[in-house]
């Protein structure tokens, strides 16, 4: 099935090959320059946003680690990041489990809740609704039941008071039923001092204290007050949605020390030690980390490829090298995010030009035969 970037590449290809092909190509360059520094400083603001998603998600993960009072004390658990991404449906970031209770907690992480407060509050209710009509296939994942549920949005501190200004305005409004039994919750995490998470528990518009506590009121006592000072224990290297680039980052510096390790060729790799690697829940903190670890390897593969970056070893199935300069980690490395970078960004750059220059042409002449056949 063709898609709408082949048809752009269609039409180029026949405005390149015509008589104003030369024409096309003086547009294609100039519109290629104009985007050049927003398209860079695009990829930044993407990236910057992701690692400090990654942030957020790490200090709920390490708010219920092994090491935790939230579970050594109360029982609640990290279970898996971003349940049901797997198949496809995007729900919470998130999911903790007591197993003696039976009770399970979701929690949506949102590192920039401005003009979008009550976007994120609408998909987070949304996806509440595909966690509850996905119920048995997480029980199934568990290998437990799911007696009671809840459902958190986590911001950063100085996001607060924005995204509960939002709620309240939306259950005073009625957008919302303040009258069910599972309203959302809200943390915050104060990065400042001490990466302390807290319970939000002041929600105007609900008539009663509890509907902004979560039902366990020694989980509303260690999350409430001051907060839970966390003390970062994640080993996880990466989660299915993390940054291509923060994950391709980890599988270079996994590839490049597993060579100096085994004094073998710095940068060359195989395939399989590369899933070996991306499968393990420990780096992809997952329940499926087995399915989602081995698209991410395809992906990386894909696009590395593509971007030059690696190349097949001749006559040698599944097995890669690096194509990158450097003799030390922190060279390759530092090598490895400058050249994804650019040539992402070209990849980019061409493809909105290319669409641009289309669409221009498009305007003028609506059927692209008369232009190319009068030229």
């Amino acid at each position: 099935m063709k898609g709408a970037g082949d048809d752009v590449e269609h039409d180029l290809n026949r405005l390149l090959a015509s008589k104003g092909g030369k024409e096309v190509r003086v547009k294609i360059k100039d519109i290629e320059t104009k985007l050049q520094q927003t398209e860079i400083k695009s990829f930044e603001n993407h990236f910057e946003r992701s690692e400090y998603h990654d942030k957020l998600v790490d200090i709920c993960i390490s708010a219920f680690g092994p090491e935790s009072k939230c579970y050594n004390d109360l029982g609640y658990a990290f279970i898996s990041s971003e349940p049901l991404v797997e198949l496809g449906v995007k729900s919470f970031d998130v999911l903790i489990y007591n197993e003696k209770t039976k009770h399970a907690i979701f929690v949506e992480c949102k590192s920039s809740a401005n003009s979008n407060r009550g976007r994120y509050i609408s998909d987070a209710y949304e996806a509440k609704t595909k966690v509850i009509e996905n119920q048995t296939y997480l029980e199934d994942m568990l290998g437990d039941k799911i007696e009671t549920m809840e459902f958190v949005i986590c911001v950063p501190s100085h996001k607060t008071d924005g995204i509960v200004r939002e709620l309240e305005r939306q259950e005073s409004e009625g957008e919302i039923d303040v009258n069910s039994n599972d309203l959302l919750l809200i943390w915050q995490v104060n990065l400042f001092e001490g990466e302390v998470l807290q319970l939000f528990t002041r929600i105007n518009s609900r008539d009663q204290q509890y509907k902004s506590q979560h039902n366990d009121q020694n989980l509303t006592k260690m999350l409430g007050n001051d907060g839970y000072e966390v003390r970062s224990e994640v080993l996880t290297k990466f989660y299915p949605s993390s940054h291509p680039l923060t994950i391709g980052s980890k599988i270079v510096t996994e590839i490049i020390t597993k060579n100096m390790r085994e004094s073998t060729q710095i940068n060359g790799f195989s395939k399989e030690n590369v899933e070996q690697f991306c499968k393990s829940s420990r780096n992809l903190a997952h329940y499926a980390s087995n399915k989602l670890g081995k698209n991410i390897v395809d992906h990386f593969i894909g696009e590395c490829e593509k971007f030059g970056l690696i190349e097949k070893v001749e006559e040698k199935e599944d097995l890669f090298k690096l194509n990158l300069e450097g003799k030390h980690l922190s060279t390759i490395l530092n090598n490895y995010k400058k050249e994804y970078k650019n040539e992402f960004v070209a990849r980019k750059v061409k493809q909105k030009a290319a669409k641009q220059v289309v669409e221009e042409y498009h305007k003028k002449y609506p059927d692209l035969s008369n232009y190319v056949d009068s030229l």
